[in-house]
């Protein structure tokens, strides 16, 4: 039978009970005493007189009822006594009160070693959206050129869409190559038995989020700064208090640089702000009257690449063709000059965020190659890096310094349009994991090292062209450096190459590591169309939340809040369209154990009862080992006081005598008696004798000031040898 009680913790209920079970003592002990001279015989042996004395003495009692035994001048034993009691009253303090500092402590760790791992369930919106038997997922690929089938690298057969034994043999040399991840859902092309087919649509959007945490088959990191997607299999410590532990993670995180374009549209709320804005005009804040005249190539050699330099190439070219389109020129441009705009001639509708071709005006233009950097025809390889360009319309902000979550008729509104160029680099990182469950996600604390180590990258060695193939990428193992049949670079990350999904703006059936590609294309060329393909409203129109969101992170830093906004949203789709496929069995780690937390505030009793012990036992070692004093010298010492000896004068206690004369009271007599060994006192009926008790009081007036000495030899026994053999022919 158990019962709970509420509004305590463990440390004040020990403290309640260390409490009344020292009441208990102290009280039964006095009780005892009570009911022990109560009911005591008259007549009693010597030994029982002894053991009764020892019992009275012993209590609190003659402190409570300053009895005589509890006076004298004697300095030593006046100060024993009294340092008795009080280590005692010290004592009984201190086991209450030393309970009350206890409290649980945190979860430590303990030294590391290998932990069997399970697989953990994620009961998220996500994971219910999964597709499940992951075992069902067919990898392969599909090469074309247009609508002829190509026979895809490793295979010499159009229609075989496998991927050949040697590729998948290298990229599964580690556990961070492209056959790692799979889409999230997919269908079966069972029929004809070829790669699955993703499918496309969102399921739960994290945008809103600005932590690192772990969902089905992925650790995301929404954070503004970095954020990204590590491929990671939730399997956890089967422990029962949680473990700390380290891996090693494939991650993917999106880069982009955004450059003002140094335009602006510029509208007065004139209605309801979800209602269609009618007219808005596009104003020169510098991108017109100070368009440059030579445009500065942008640096791209291989794997070194400069989307900030790609971001302000796109941002002239779209500048110069707008500028075209509304039949302007530098010269006739000025500071704040307006160009009146219709949404028919922008395909949009200002007042939310969105995502626009460079050529938002002049839709006749190619600004778009361009600013990547590589064309449908152009080789395949490692050089040629997938990277996105377009015009970016930035949440709409008030211009009269009034609240943005407040949309007044007759407020003045701006949106900044920025240029942005972004790509995909991947890069192995440590991760950390600490859990207090085996049991769920939600409760792990994450935190990840931003910069990897150099490792291996590898990626297929192909002549085929950007528009005809999604070349495989990942970490090889150290052997296949300088393989002829790979392009290797060792580094700390690869920047993921251009395909056909970058191309073709689509997922490629069978080529899950191919995804980052449709994702960039998914956030350039955002339209209604594609709206159902994402897991949220972006744009900020439907959903106040996000945009409030997206206000923030441009008022806080505006060219560099416009590029979170993009890499925010690359993460959150891709959340959406990938899982990992790898389980651990054992992981190296630190189980969690639990811990007590002590406040030594409440230690303080102790501290004195310690400052008063420590002396003490400390003294007492040292006359024990220099054998200033022996256990039978202390043996007989207890014998030697006891009452009963005491009384029939089979003690080594003395009258010290001086000149012949007593100290103190009449003498006594030093002689043994040859008396019987039972002796009678004689208390009276009632327990006292009232000549004795009149003067209680003054026993030591009376022979308290008795000096009596304990002729005892310090190596035990009595001082002579005549009275050694009477004592012990007596007892």
């Amino acid at each position: 039978m158990t019962r709970i009680i509420s509004g305590i913790s463990v440390a004040q209920g020990a403290t309640i009970i260390n409490a009344a079970i020292t009441f208990l003592q102290f009280t039964i002990t006095l009780s005892l005493v009570v009911i022990l001279v109560r009911f005591m015989p008259r007549t009693n042996t010597a030994a029982s007189w002894t053991s009764i004395s020892r019992t009275l003495q012993s209590s609190l009692w003659p402190t409570i009822l300053t009895t005589g035994s509890n006076k004298g001048p004697g300095v030593v034993a006046s100060a024993a006594s009294r340092l008795t009691v009080l280590t005692s009253i010290l004592a009984a303090v201190a086991g209450v009160i030393l309970p009350l500092g206890l409290s649980q402590g945190p979860l430590v760790p303990v030294d590391p070693r290998n932990l069997d791992a399970q697989y953990v369930r994620d009961n998220s919106a996500l994971a219910s959206a999964t597709t499940p038997d992951r075992g069902g997922f067919a990898y392969g690929r599909i090469c074309s050129l247009l609508e002829e089938l190509l026979a895809c690298p490793g295979n010499n057969n159009p229609n075989d869409t496998a991927f050949s034994p040697t590729l998948v043999e290298t990229f599964n040399s580690t556990p961070h190559g492209p056959f790692s991840m799979q889409y999230r859902r997919f269908s079966r092309d069972i029929p004809n038995g070829g790669p699955s087919i993703p499918v496309i649509g969102g399921a739960e959007s994290f945008v809103l989020r600005n932590d690192t945490f772990a969902v089905d088959g992925l650790i995301i990191d929404m954070s503004s700064n970095h954020p990204g997607v590590g491929i990671w299999n939730q399997s956890l410590p089967n422990v029962t208090n949680g473990a700390t532990w380290s891996q090693d993670v494939l991650w993917l995180e999106p880069v982009t640089e955004c450059v003002n374009t140094n335009l602006t549209l510029d509208y007065t709320l004139k209605d309801n702000p979800s209602i269609l804005i009618p007219n808005f005009t596009l104003t020169d804040r510098g991108g017109f009257v100070n368009l440059v005249k030579v445009l500065p190539p942008f640096h791209h050699n291989g794997q070194d690449i400069d989307l900030a330099g790609q971001a302000y190439f796109g941002a002239a070219w779209s500048n110069a063709y707008s500028l075209k389109y509304l039949n302007g020129t530098r010269e006739s441009s000025f500071i704040g000059a307006t160009y009146p705009l219709t949404p028919e001639m922008l395909l949009l509708n200002p007042g939310k965020v969105d995502f626009l071709r460079l050529e938002y005006l002049n839709a006749t233009a190619e600004l778009d190659v361009l600013c990547q950097g590589y064309a449908g025809g152009d080789t395949a390889n490692v050089t040629n890096i997938h990277v996105s360009c377009g015009i970016f319309l930035g949440p709409p902000l008030r211009a009269d310094d009034g609240d943005p979550r407040r949309f007044d008729l007759g407020s003045r509104w701006t949106q900044d349009l920025y240029s942005c160029a972004s790509a995909t680099r991947a890069s192995i990182q440590t991760v950390t994991f600490s859990t207090n469950t085996s049991s769920g996600l939600q409760a792990m604390n994450i935190t990840r090292n931003l910069s990897g180590p150099d490792v291996l990258w590898a990626m297929e060695r192909t002549n085929m062209i950007i528009s005809e193939v999604d070349l495989l990428w990942g970490r090889v193992g150290d052997q296949y450096e300088g393989d002829p049949s790979l392009w290797t670079v060792r580094a700390a990350g690869l920047y993921l190459p251009a395909g056909g999904a970058s191309w073709w703006h689509v997922f490629p059936t069978g080529v899950p590591p191919a995804a980052h590609a449709a994702t960039w294309s998914l956030i350039y060329q955002i339209s209604s169309l594609s709206q159902r393909f994402i897991p949220a409203d972006y744009t900020g129109s439907t959903d106040f939340a996000i945009l409030s969101k997206l206000q923030s992170l441009v008022s806080q830093d505006p060219n560099t809040g416009n590029a979170q906004i993009r890499n925010l949203v690359w993460t959150d789709i891709m959340a959406n369209y990938i899982i990992s496929v790898p389980m651990n069995q054992t992981l190296w780690g630190a189980e969690y154990v639990r811990s007590i937390e002590y406040d030594f505030r409440f230690a303080i009793p102790g501290f004195i009862l310690i400052l008063i012990w420590l002396p003490s036992f400390l003294g007492a070692i040292m006359v024990l080992i220099t054998h200033s004093l022996t256990f039978d010298h202390m043996k007989d010492v207890l014998d030697h006081v006891s009452v009963g000896r005491v009384v029939v004068g089979a003690s080594a206690l003395r009258v010290r005598r001086v000149n012949n004369r007593f100290m103190g009271a009449s003498p006594l007599d030093s002689k043994f008696p040859s008396s019987p060994t039972t002796f009678v006192v004689d208390l009276g009926d009632n327990w006292g004798v009232p000549s004795l008790r009149q003067n209680e009081g003054n026993l030591a007036d009376m022979v308290g000031d008795t000096l009596v000495t304990l002729e005892l030899s310090r190596s035990g026994g009595v001082s002579h040898p005549r009275e050694r053999d009477k004592l012990m022919e007596y007892l």
